[in-house]
């Protein structure tokens, strides 16, 4: 094993943070290597420690379909993947009846928290009334996590006041390249929700094969300075005729290893997520 390696992994776990530079050395080592494997397990422990061994089921129900301006290439509703030609905008929300039924059930199965996940076209008022009936409709300790477009500082408190508990929010690799999103937007969103008291879920997405090492780190970096409660790692996802050019799919020990990293990044002040304590249904 290399002893660089082991020794950023092994003070990483006792308390130190992750630099930029220490980060940018262990994506030197293949995600399959024993280095990574050993990174992997210190992370995990640190993982095991934040959440004190606690498991979560988290839900999610997506409120709309509609074509998103905001064109994020990776994404089946992006309005550039759409074919307007043929799409129905009379279907593209999820009946408010169909939503509050689908809520209950994952309440009443005993779910920690139900994500409502929203295209960046659906208008914000009906996304908060949606927010608004689900709270009204499940158990109040369950939480709900407000995932849409954008938001101001008024909009964030709305949310809150209608009965959001947390928010899910990303800055994503590649921002303003193969989205239409400003990453400025993305970080002024995020200012919001803390402001507004909607504590964050955050990760890093969506990781592709061959990332620039440089951009990845700075990603990871990003992660810890949010401040958020929950974290992870995603990869892309192919999608049919999504126009994301010659992006593939990271390998799945790749993205575990992206987890592994944001998760020595942060440390255990974030309770849940980037290695051990929550699964999605």
């Amino acid at each position: 094993l290399d002893e660089r390696v082991m020794n950023i992994a092994d003070e990483a776990a006792s308390g130190t943070l992750l630099s930029r530079s220490d980060i940018m050395y262990l994506l030197r080592f293949d995600a399959y290597s024993a280095e990574a494997a050993y990174v992997c397990a210190r992370a995990r422990e640190v993982g095991m420690r934040a959440c004190q061994g606690r498991g979560y089921v988290y839900a999610q129900i997506g409120v709309d379909s509609t074509a998103c301006p905001e064109n994020c290439r990776f994404c089946s509703f992006a309005a550039v993947n759409t074919d307007l030609a043929a799409y129905d905008s009379s279907q593209v929300e999820v009946p408010l009846g169909r939503i509050i039924h689908y809520a209950k059930l994952f309440d009443e199965a005993g779910v920690s928290l139900i994500s409502l996940m929203a295209t960046a076209g659906l208008s914000f008022e009906r996304y908060l009334d949606m927010v608004r009936a689900v709270r009204t409709s499940i158990s109040p300790e369950t939480e709900i996590m407000a995932n849409a477009a954008d938001l101001t500082l008024e909009q964030a408190q709305n949310l809150k006041e209608a009965g959001a508990t947390v928010a899910y929010h990303a800055l994503r690799l590649g921002e303003g390249g193969i989205t239409d999103i400003r990453p400025i937007d993305r970080r002024r969103t995020i200012r919001h929700l803390r402001v507004a008291g909607l504590p964050l879920m955050t990760g890093v997405e969506p990781v592709w094969d061959g990332v620039d090492p440089l951009v990845l780190s700075e990603r990871i970096c990003d992660i810890a300075d949010f401040n958020p409660f929950c974290i992870g790692a995603c990869s892309l996802t192919e999608v049919k005729g999504a126009a994301v050019g010659k992006l593939r799919p990271a390998l799945t020990g790749f993205v575990r290893y992206v987890g592994a990293l944001t998760r020595l990044a942060c440390g255990d002040k974030v309770p849940v997520g980037g290695i051990g304590g929550v699964a999605w249904v």
